[in-house]
């Protein structure tokens, strides 16, 4: 089953930190717009980042102004006619913490046990000691080994104070720290998270085998080069790619799925298709339903949707079957790196879903 596609390089500007220039101040939404460089103004909004600015060049007024040279992250990557956006907010991602600028220490809610969360928060005196740095421990410090996440902090607060060195006597516009690329973040995420039972890499590129051998333990990692037999054709990834991205999915039981994404939101409709009613209707109308959600849940990491989505299930009159159904989407939803938001059930029975925008969504025509 497809559940993620992307490519090894999908041009992302995000994570990317760059040396800014402001270009422009709109005081009716109280922002700027920045130029890092891309061939593009990048939005920057100033309520959000007061008094975490990191000025590198700046005049004698209290506020951002035009011609100011500032330290930026971005954010959101540039989103069909909507600008990127960017942010003082540096964050510098590891395996076990998120270092930050929030000034405070957070830790995984899914890290229970308290002597442990106290454990791991006193591993951090060395951000502790910075200020305006603060961190979030990640959910995988649970199973890191003794030392590891007090080390991965010293790395980390060196890294930034790396950045914030190189920035000073640095050029404008210009690049100052790039993360791993988005494919060796999602396959250490895997890994970290210990997400699957078992889990393997394949991949039939020297240079991507020789770049993956650096950054993950060798026993994921497999070339595979049988010349008789390529890779896509051994998982068949091109009727995959068609079929996941096709305007109407299939279900098992009968029914079908039609998704169509729009400017302001994307729409799903769920039908009964073929699917038989049998005597018992509203338990007929749960399956299809539940199975719908499964292949929605994945059909939404798989094509990067995101902003407002509404679904539209076959209804059921059963209130019971309905807070069963809503209670099986969450759980599927869950599952996504990405966060999602369940609004609400309206009073016509369209769910209402909210995914956030960080980065181009994908359509068939893009592989």
């Amino acid at each position: 089953m497809l559940v993620r596609v992307g490519f090894l390089d999908d041009g992302s500007l995000l994570g990317g930190i760059y040396t800014a220039k402001v270009v422009n101040i709109v005081k009716s939404i109280n922002a700027a717009f920045v130029d890092i460089g891309t061939g593009d103004y990048l939005y920057y909004p100033l309520d959000d980042n007061a008094g975490k600015h990191i000025y590198l060049k700046h005049g004698n007024t209290e506020k951002v102004c035009e011609g100011d040279e500032i330290l930026v992250q971005v954010s959101m990557d540039p989103i069909k006619s909507k600008k990127g956006v960017v942010s003082s907010d540096i964050t510098l991602k590891g395996d076990y913490l998120i270092l930050n600028r929030s000034n405070e220490i957070g830790i995984s809610k899914k890290i229970t046990d308290e002597e442990l969360r106290k454990k791991l928060i006193g591993e951090l005196g060395c951000i502790k000691q910075k200020d305006m740095l603060g961190a979030i421990i990640r959910t995988a410090a649970e199973s890191a080994e003794p030392g590891m996440v007090s080390e991965e902090a010293k790395n980390l607060t060196d890294l930034y104070d790396s950045i914030i060195k190189k920035a000073s006597t640095s050029v404008c516009k210009k690049c100052i720290y790039a993360p791993n690329r988005n494919y060796i973040s999602d396959i250490k995420d895997i890994i970290l998270k210990n997400k699957y039972e078992s889990f393997s890499v394949y991949t039939d590129l020297e240079d991507v085998y020789a770049e993956l051998s650096e950054k993950i333990e060798k026993r994921y990692l497999y070339f595979y080069n049988d010349n008789m037999l390529s890779l896509d054709k051994l998982y068949s990834l091109e009727d995959k790619l068609k079929k996941g991205f096709n305007k109407y999915l299939y279900l098992k039981s009968g029914g079908t799925i039609v998704v169509e994404p729009t400017e302001a939101m994307t729409v799903i409709d769920v039908n009964t298709g073929k699917a038989i009613k049998g005597k018992n209707v509203q338990s007929t109308f749960l399956k299809i339903n539940k199975e719908a959600a499964t292949e929605i849940a994945r059909v939404i990491r798989l094509r990067n949707l995101s902003g407002i989505i509404i679904i539209d299930f076959i209804s059921m009159t059963d209130i019971e079957k309905v807070n069963e159904l809503i209670n099986h989407l969450r759980s599927q939803l869950g599952r996504d790196e990405t966060m999602v938001k369940y609004v609400d059930i309206t009073s016509l029975g369209l769910v209402e879903l909210t995914r956030k925008k960080v980065s181009k969504p994908l359509t068939i025509n893009m592989f």
